[in-house]
C-alpha cells in the first residue's frame, strides 16, 4: 500500500517539476521583472485558476471539512462569504488594479503604493514588508503543518521531514522559474485539486447511503444541519463568517495574480471562470465534511477527515493521487506567497534602499535568499506550534486583509489619500486585527471576525490622517 501511494506522490511531483521547468524555459525568466510579475504575460484562463489556487490552501481539504464535521451546516456562511468577497474583488479590484499598477510601472503592490503616493522615504515599503513577512510566515506555517499531517498520516513521516520535503519541491520551480513557472503550475494544481475534492466527496456521499444516512447520523451526534439557528442573528452572521470575504481586498498573493494579467479587457472571463471554480471547490469541501458526519463514528483529529476517508474509499495508487490534491492546494498558496515576499524584499527594499543600480542577476539572488529564509522560519513555526490549521489561516487572513484591503480599495477609487494616511492606515488596520484576535474581543456579545474592526479602523485612519495632513 505504502509503495503504491509513494509512487503516486512521486508521479505528481514529477509532473509539477516538468510543468514548472518547461514554463520557465519557454518564458526565459532571466530578468528581475520577469521573476516578480512575469512581465504581465499571463493569459486570462491561467489568471483565473491560478488566482483561486493561490487562495485555497490545505484549509480547503482539512480546516473547512473539519469545521463542518464539528459545527454542522452553520459554517456554510464562511463559504458564502468567501465567494461573495472574491466576486467583489474580481469585479471592483482586479481590472482597476491591473490598470493602475501598469500606469505606475509597479511590479509589486508595495511599489504601487510608493509610486502613487510619492513616498520617497520608503516608509510604506518598509512597513508593508514587515507586515507581509509576519503574516505570510504564519500562513506558510499553516501550509507546512497541513502537508506534514498529510505525510504523517500516510507514510508515518515526522512533521519535520514532511515539511522539508514540501518546501524543497516548491523551491525547485519557484527559485528557478519565478512567477511564470509558478502560475502555470498553479493552473494545473487548481484543476487537479478541484477534481480530487469532488471525486472523494461524491463517492463518500453514495458510500454512506446518501442524505437520509447523514441526517440520521447528525441527529444521533447532535450536529445541526440547519444553516440558521434560533440563537443566530443576521448581524452575527455578517460580522462572523460572511466577513471572511473582506480579506480578498488585501491578499497580496492573490492581488499579484490580478496585476500579472496580460489583457485587462479579458478579465471579466477570468472572473466567471474563477468564481465557478471556487463554488465547486467549496461545495466539495463542504460535502466532504457533511459526509464525514455519517462516515465516521468519531475522529480523534477532525482535520484528517478527508485524508482518512480517501484512504478507505480508494485503492492505494488512486488514493495517493487524490491526496495529492491537498499537496496542490498547499503548494499553490505557498509559492504565491513566497513570490510576493521575494519581490518586495528584492525590488522594494534592496534595490530602493541599498543598491539602486542592482543588476537583474543580483536582484534574483536576493529574491531567492529571501524565500529560503522565510521558508526556514515557517518550518520552525510549523514544527513547534500547537495552533490548528484553521486558526493559523484565520489569523493571517484577517491581518493581511485589514492591513492592505482598505488602502487597495481607496487607492483605486479616490484621489484624496496621501502617503501619511496610507502609512498609518496599513499599520492601524493590521494592529487592530491582531489586538482584536489575541484579546478575544466581542461586540455586543457577538464574536466578530477580526478583519471587520481592522478593515473599518484602517479605512477611518486613512481618510482622517489624509485630511489632517493635506497641507503637507
Amino acid at each position: 500500500m505504502i509503495t503504491w501511494m509513494l509512487a503516486a506522490f512521486c508521479v505528481y511531483i514529477a509532473i509539477l517539476l516538468l510543468i514548472g521547468l518547461s514554463a520557465s524555459r519557454a518564458q526565459g525568466a532571466t530578468s528581475a521583472s520577469n521573476f516578480i510579475t512575469g512581465e504581465r504575460s499571463i493569459n486570462w484562463w491561467v489568471t483565473a485558476i491560478s488566482a483561486h489556487a493561490a487562495d485555497m490552501s490545505s484549509w480547503l481539504f482539512m480546516g473547512f471539512p473539519a469545521a463542518i464535521y464539528l459545527h454542522g451546516m452553520i459554517d456554510i456562511w464562511v463559504a458564502i462569504g468567501l465567494i461573495g468577497g472574491m466576486f467583489m474583488a474580481w469585479h471592483y479590484v482586479a481590472p482597476a488594479l491591473r490598470r493602475a499598477t501598469a500606469h505606475y510601472k509597479s511590479p509589486t503592490l508595495t511599489s504601487y503604493f510608493d509610486n502613487k503616493y510619492d513616498d520617497k522615504n520608503g516608509g510604506i515599503s518598509i512597513l508593508s514588508a514587515c507586515i507581509m513577512t509576519f503574516f505570510f510566515t504564519i500562513y506558510l506555517a499553516a501550509g507546512i503543518k497541513g502537508v506534514g499531517d498529510l505525510l504523517n498520516s500516510i507514510f508515518g513521516l515526522s512533521g519535520m521531514i514532511g515539511g522539508l520535503s514540501t518546501v524543497a519541491v516548491i523551491l525547485v520551480y519557484t527559485l528557478l522559474g519565478g512567477f511564470v513557472a509558478a502560475a502555470w503550475v498553479d493552473f494545473f494544481q487548481g484543476i487537479f485539486l478541484l477534481f480530487a475534492i469532488l471525486v472523494t466527496a461524491i463517492l463518500g456521499y453514495y458510500n454512506v447511503g446518501g442524505y437520509p444516512a447523514i441526517i440520521a447520523a447528525a441527529h444521533t451526534k447532535g450536529v445541526s444541519l440547519s444553516v440558521w439557528s434560533s440563537s443566530t442573528s443576521l448581524l452575527q452572521i455578517l460580522l462572523g463568517p460572511i466577513a471572511w470575504g473582506l480579506g480578498y481586498f488585501g491578499m497580496p498573493h492573490i492581488l499579484s495574480k490580478f496585476m500579472a494579467a496580460k489583457d485587462v479587457t479579458l478579465m471579466y472571463k477570468s472572473k466567471y471562470i474563477g468564481i465557478i471554480w471556487q463554488v465547486l471547490a467549496l461545495s466539495g469541501a463542504l460535502l466532504a465534511g457533511f459526509v464525514g458526519i455519517a462516515y465516521f463514528a468519531s475522529l480523534a483529529n477532525p482535520e484528517l477527515l478527508f485524508i482518512t476517508m480517501t484512504l478507505q474509499l480508494f485503492p492505494s495508487f488512486i488514493a495517493g493521487l487524490i491526496l495529492c490534491g491537498i499537496l496542490s492546494a498547499t503548494l499553490s498558496t505557498m509559492n504565491a506567497q513566497m513570490l510576493v515576499l521575494g519581490g518586495i524584499v528584492a525590488h522594494d527594499l534592496y534595490k530602493k534602499f541599498y543598491h539602486v543600480r542592482a543588476t537583474s542577476k543580483e536582484l534574483i539572488w536576493i529574491f531567492r535568499m529571501t524565500i529560503l529564509v522565510v521558508a526556514g522560519v515557517a518550518c520552525v513555526i510549523a514544527w513547534y506550534g500547537t495552533t490548528s490549521i484553521f486558526d493559523l489561516v484565520q489569523l493571517a487572513w484577517g491581518g493581511l486583509g485589514a492591513s492592505f484591503g482598505p488602502l487597495t480599495l481607496l487607492s483605486l477609487y479616490t484621489h484624496k489619500i496621501n502617503r501619511y494616511g496610507a502609512f498609518w492606515g496599513i499599520l492601524s488596520g493590521g494592529c487592530a486585527a491582531i489586538v482584536w484576535r489575541l484579546a478575544g474581543l466581542t461586540l455586543g456579545g457577538y464574536t466578530v471576525n477580526e478583519v471587520v474592526p481592522g478593515f473599518m479602523i484602517g479605512c477611518m485612519v486613512i481618510i482622517l490622517v489624509s485630511r489632517l495632513t493635506a497641507k503637507n
